[in-house]
């Protein structure tokens, strides 16, 4: 009981005791210092390291309480979980949210213990890290960036672009890429991984003025930005000269004038205070003396120019009509176009020894007189100061033999060129001027040049050089006189180029040391000026189209061989549009092909006067070859023939044709047929023919009225000559092949070719197949039923082919006679009326032997009522031939007996009887065997042309059906 009481007593006072002063939460760090924590941005709940609690027994606690030492708001709270053990949970206060912007939170945890005191704990320091989280894209400063840009040049940086993020740092918060988004293929611009925005390639204003650029940027979470704009405007470069200028211009032959710069634009930047720009210039300069010698000096007196400058056609060709008259004497050089080369054509060298020229007596007759025009071409060195001071003739005149009178000479001496004309004995006994000396710069310097001497009396002598004349001064040129020459007995001169001939020691002296060419002399007359002028007018020059559209402050000049072109304008626009007309022009059908420099000086004129060049171009034009033209054969490919057709003739080509087409400038192809002409035609067996059974005929009295030569062959026929393709086709339709054998054939090919220009253009090679049917020829609808099959007549009336031999059988076919028509049924066809037809030849046939058969028999019964020797029979056979066989002279216009060639060939012999004694099945005729050498017995003549009018012989049809003998 007592020990009941004193336990009660214990408990009470231990309560009490408590209840007085209560115990004190002492948060549980189990060893650790301090509290740590770490959450993201995006996190709400974080988890302390250790575990927030209490040590046990200090409990219970209701609530912590978080404190910042820095004074600055809390974003944080507590979540008690439990009491007593003082388990608990930190969390993100509502409607907040944590920045990395302030990445760590340094509180103190303080327990609170449940019951009215409010007993705190010791505060704990609790570190709380906040995690950065890629919660942010980048932005760019601007949404639009404009910048500008100078054309033709990279810029390295064309400028810096920044986006920034608003995460914390690496690598949420910072940028590692940039990127163009609507760059393509090629485009010009790039940008760096640091912003850096720059242009890959030159850019230019022509092509495009402005670029717009999306561009975005990548942190290195990549997260992506919003696009950015930017514009890059290029701004045009201020280049200073002629743009657009092409390094390369075509000129296609005949195509008139071709502008040079269609897009020229001149520019100038010399907008300085020393500088006030007032006007604009430009020199445009043609150069082709590598091509040409500039002017072309060697056609001066060409066809065109004599007929379009009016110029005398009465010029003789000095060089063209020398020869070599001494053995130091040379041929003279071909003046054919064909041959010029650079520098106008190489010319007539001169070594100074070994090479004057004679220029025969026929070409100019007796002395020079008093008028005269004598125009060369030359090129002269200056030479040391010994070859100055020799006499270097060009051309001169002295006496044959025994003296060594100069009566005219052209010579260089001291570069001067000088001219002696002396009077001729009868002449006034004045003293008159002789000699003329011309002190010219272009006489020794190294290039071509044109001269001219125009002499129209002693008073009057002028000369001109490239077709410009020579301005006369006091001492320019100088003149000296003389008296006539005395009378000799030597009349007798000779004129020579190149030296001076002195008779007296009868060799070449004074030897000219240089080039000439184009050497002409007019006798009689001195040539006009202004026609000399139009002919060294270059074929090649600058021409300008816009004349018209000059206005105020503008002009254009010329020089006089048109190869210069100087512009002046009033502004750089003004000079551009007069550019823009400038043109080239060559005259030539043919003209030299190469390339020719073109160049453009332009420059800008200041109000001081002072001019200011601007940057010079060169452009290149090159004449391109003219275009060939182009020969086409066609017509029928496949043909057929009978053996019949074979035998009497058959058309190789009936419907040939021949087309000639020619490119023009524009590239059109046009026909250019009628009025072109071939040097050759060809038609080749394929293989060769046998010559002893197939043969040709061609039209010889049409080719006799052409230019064309006609040779038969192996291969076959060859047509040769220029001569139009009207003409070429009106031989060729007409010309027949023959064979004597045609069953030995089923097919026979051949080849048509043509040329034109010299052979250089070749047709394509035109192949004809003909193919050899059985001869189906049919009888006459007129015919007598019991008249035997036309072949078994032509047996017994015509000889074989073959019996003939090839050379008299190839003589006769290219013979162009009439042939009588009783032999028409073998060779089927006349040239002028066509083919005969079958039932007028079988009816003429039956006609004759009929005829003959009752004069065989009349003969017989003669021979049988009065027999006679043998010698008297053939003079009696011989004298009623001769009558029967007289010509009908009526209406005849013969002039030629075409039965002698056929004499001369072994007629006589071909058809006697020895040939025939072993064709007794087959009945050919012939003359009579008695008939001596010196009867006018008749030949075969095979039809050779369609022409059967009067320019050939007329045959009598009855006379020759009449006196034919025919062996049966």
């Amino acid at each position: 009981m007592r020990a009941t009481i004193l336990l009660l007593f214990c408990v009470a006072i231990a309560h009490t005791k408590h209840h007085l002063h209560p115990r004190v939460p002492i948060i549980n760090l189990h060893g650790a210092e301090l509290l740590t924590a770490s959450v993201r941005e995006d996190e709400n709940v974080l988890t302390t390291v250790p575990e927030l609690s209490i040590v046990d027994e200090t409990g219970p606690v209701c609530s912590y309480e978080l404190t910042n030492g820095g004074g600055g708001a809390v974003p944080f709270e507590v979540q008690l979980v439990d009491k007593y053990t003082g388990a608990a949970v930190i969390r993100v206060k509502d409607a907040l949210a944590l920045d990395c912007k302030t990445p760590e939170y340094n509180l103190t945890v303080t327990a609170i213990r449940c019951g009215t005191e409010g007993v705190h704990s010791e505060g704990v320091p609790l570190r709380i890290t906040v995690r950065d989280t890629n919660n942010h894209a980048p932005e760019f400063e601007q949404p639009w960036y404009t910048f500008s840009v100078d054309e033709a040049r990279i810029h390295k940086e064309i400028a810096q672009l920044t986006a920034t993020d608003a995460d914390c740092g690496h690598p949420f918060g910072e940028v590692c890429e940039y990127e163009i988004t609507n760059g393509l293929d090629n485009f010009p611009f790039a940008i760096s991984n640091q912003g850096v925005l720059r242009n890959t390639r030159p850019l230019n204003y022509t092509q495009a003025k402005s670029y717009i650029l999306t561009v975005v940027a990548h942190d290195c979470g990549m997260k992506r930005s919003k696009s950015a704009l930017i514009t890059i405007n290029v701004k045009e470069a201020c280049v200073e000269g002629v743009s657009n200028v092409p390094e390369r211009i075509s000129y296609a032959p005949g195509s008139g004038a071709k502008t040079l710069f269609a897009d020229a634009q001149a520019h100038s930047c010399q907008q300085r205070s020393e500088c006030e720009i007032v006007g604009a210039e430009a020199m445009v300069e043609l150069k082709m003396a590598h091509v040409n010698g500039g002017c072309s000096r060697q056609n001066v007196f060409g066809a065109d120019n004599v007929k379009n400058c009016g110029l005398s056609p009465a010029h003789v060709d000095l060089l063209g009509e020398t020869t070599s008259g001494s053995a130091e004497a040379s041929s003279s050089s071909e003046s054919n176009e064909e041959n010029e080369v650079a520098e106008a054509g190489e010319g007539q060298s001169f070594d100074g020894h070994t090479n004057a020229i004679i220029v025969p007596a026929h070409a100019i007759k007796g002395l020079i007189p008093e008028k005269f025009t004598l125009s060369f071409s030359m090129k002269h060195e200056r030479g040391d100061k010994e070859q100055q001071n020799n006499k270097q003739n060009i051309l001169c005149e002295t006496d044959d033999f025994t003296l060594n009178r100069h009566h005219f000479s052209v010579y260089i001496r001291h570069c001067k060129l000088e001219v002696v004309f002396r009077r001729e004995y009868g002449a006034a006994p004045e003293f008159r001027a002789a000699e003329w000396r011309w002190a010219l710069p272009e006489v020794c310097d190294g290039a071509w040049h044109s001269y001219t001497v125009l002499f129209n009396g002693v008073d009057d002598v002028n000369v001109m050089v490239d077709g410009k004349g020579n301005r006369h001064d006091e001492r320019n040129p100088e003149i000296l006189d003389d008296w006539p020459l005395h009378q000799t007995k030597q009349q007798t001169t000779r004129l020579v180029v190149g030296a001076c001939w002195h008779g007296r020691q009868q060799q070449m002296a004074q030897f000219f040391q240089g080039r000439l060419s184009n050497m002409r002399l007019l006798v009689g007359q001195a040539e006009s000026e202004e026609a000399l002028t139009c002919a060294h007018r270059c074929p090649e020059q600058l021409a300008f189209s816009g004349s018209d559209e000059l206005t105020d402050g503008e002009a254009t000049i010329l020089n006089a061989e048109q190869s210069s072109l100087h512009l002046n304008a009033s502004s750089t626009a003004s000079l551009s549009r007069m550019l823009q007309r400038v043109a080239y022009v060559n005259s030539r059908e043919q003209p030299l092909q190469g390339h020719r420099q073109i160049t453009v000086s332009p420059a800008v004129v200041c109000a001081q006067g002072k001019k200011v060049d601007l940057p010079s171009y060169k452009s290149y034009l090159f004449v391109q070859k003219p275009a060939e033209p182009e020969i086409s054969i066609s017509g029928d490919a496949l043909t057929t023939a009978d053996q019949h057709a074979l035998k009497v003739g058959t058309s190789m080509l009936p419907n040939i044709k021949i087309t000639v087409s020619q490119t023009g400038p524009d590239g059109e192809v046009g026909e250019a047929t009628s009025a072109s002409t071939l040097d050759w035609c060809k038609v080749h067996l394929k293989p060769s023919r046998d010559m002893d059974l197939e043969y040709f005929s061609s039209p010889a009295s049409i080719i006799a009225g052409m230019r064309i030569d006609f040779e038969h062959d192996k291969e076959g026929i060859l047509l040769r000559g220029e001569e139009s393709v009207k003409g070429y086709l009106d031989v060729l339709s007409k010309i027949h092949y023959f064979n004597t054998r045609p069953e030995s054939y089923s097919k026979r090919i051949y080849s048509v070719q043509c040329a034109m220009q010299k052979g250089r253009i070749l047709s394509n090679e035109f192949i004809i197949t003909m193919s050899v049917t059985p001869a189906q020829v049919p009888l006459p609808t007129d015919a007598p039923v019991t008249a035997p099959p036309l072949d078994v007549l032509e047996k017994h009336f015509e000889p074989a082919f073959d019996q003939l031999g090839s050379s008299r059988l190839q003589n006769i076919l290219e013979m162009d006679l009439p042939r009588p028509k009783a032999l028409l049924s073998h060779h089927g066809y006349d040239m002028g009326q066509g083919a005969v037809a079958g039932g007028a030849v079988a009816v003429v046939v039956v006609v004759c032997v009929g005829f003959l058969l009752v004069l065989l028999v009349i003969g017989v019964l003669k021979m049988r009522d009065a027999p006679v020797p043998k010698r008297h029979n053939r003079r009696q056979k011989k004298s009623v031939q001769e009558a029967s066989m007289a010509w009908d002279d009526e209406g005849m216009n013969i002039t030629v007996n075409p039965m002698e060639d056929v004499e001369k060939n072994g007629t006589a012999e071909e058809f006697s009887d020895d040939d025939d004694t072993d064709q007794d099945s087959e009945c050919s005729f012939h003359e009579d065997e008695e008939m001596s050498e010196d009867d006018d017995a008749e030949a075969e003549v095979l039809p050779h042309t369609e022409n059967r009018g009067q320019n050939g012989l007329e045959w009598d049809d009855e006379t020759i059906a009449t006196t034919r003998s025919y062996r049966v």
